[in-house]
């Protein structure tokens, strides 16, 4: 299972770290502003940072994640929420903002503070760092000081609405998810390209969802398929607690529903399949809707 990779933000004083049980969007496609409602979340943990996330506004104060972007746990067992402050902003790419914006600043804390949206985080109180595994109650959420405004937020399933599914039979093109994140764009030799912290989005299938060692009653197991840069894309480093939205069969166009948030992955490279916790299981519904108006 992935652990959480440090990065060297080039020649600047910012270190990120991108929370890397999951991953980003492998050779999927430069969004712009088509989701202004998935944002980028960065954070300390244990004193360590900045790690990196995704995340889903579910309403202007809301943002939904995975649990492993909102807390931590200790030698002990014992559960933390991500030390001080989680920030979290919604450009299309954070790269050009950071080297826009940051020289102006003395320091990459101050820079945060003054430009992004500070939120207080939240992960399940049963996240217990994989402890359990399968059983991962890998789901957070950021509860945001001020209002990010956008036209459109994502929207939490039915309970049980995709129970079906975990026979993943029919055509994939049944069982098909947009995801959405700010992670890596390739890591398969030779196309070894590193995160350009610029949101993405690609295409991936539910598959063989029964319970099993890796999936348990929790999550989806989905296929992740960059190809070598001609794939329909898929998820690595970076893309942890980013949203995987339902795509209506009868239309085959995306939904606002976050059947998933971006949970793990096993293969090395984010060349195999990865996994994601449900969000219409009774877990993750009485926990969300703890904050969250239905």
């Amino acid at each position: 299972m992935r652990r959480k990779l440090l990065i060297a933000a080039l020649a600047t004083s910012m270190l990120v770290a991108t929370a890397g049980i999951a991953h980003a969007i492998t050779w999927g496609q430069t969004d712009g502003d088509g989701h202004p409602h998935v944002v980028q979340l960065l954070f300390v943990q244990d004193g360590v940072g900045y790690f990196g996330c995704t995340g889903t506004l579910m309403s202007p104060t809301i943002v939904l994640t995975a649990g492993h972007c909102t807390g931590w746990v200790d030698g002990d067992g014992i559960q933390h929420p991500n030390d001080g402050t989680t920030y979290v902003r919604n450009a299309p790419d954070i790269w050009e903002i950071f080297f826009a914006e940051r020289p102006s600043y003395g320091s990459t804390a101050a820079w945060l503070a003054d430009t992004w949206v500070g939120g207080q985080a939240v992960p399940h109180p049963n996240y217990s760092d994989f402890a359990e595994f399968p059983l991962t109650y890998d789901i957070g959420l950021v509860l945001l000081d001020e209002p990010i405004d956008v036209d459109t937020y994502g929207v939490m399933p039915a309970l049980g609405q995709f129970d079906y599914l975990r026979a993943a039979k029919g055509s994939p093109k049944s069982r098909t998810v947009e995801v959405v994140g700010y992670g890596l764009v390739g890591k398969i030799p030779p196309f070894t390209d590193g995160s350009v912290w610029e949101r993405q989005y690609g295409y991936s299938t539910i598959i063989n969802t029964g319970q099993s060692a890796n999936v348990g009653p929790q999550n989806f197991m989905f296929s992740n398929n960059p190809g070598k840069g001609n794939g329909v894309g898929g998820t690595c480093s970076g893309d942890s607690g980013g949203p995987a939205f339902w795509v209506d069969p009868a239309t085959g166009e995306p939904t606002n529903i976050v059947l998933a948030v971006n949970s793990y992955g096993i293969a090395p490279l984010c060349n195999g399949n990865d996994y994601q916790f449900r969000t219409d299981t009774q877990t993750a519904q009485d926990f969300v809707f703890t904050y969250l108006t239905p």
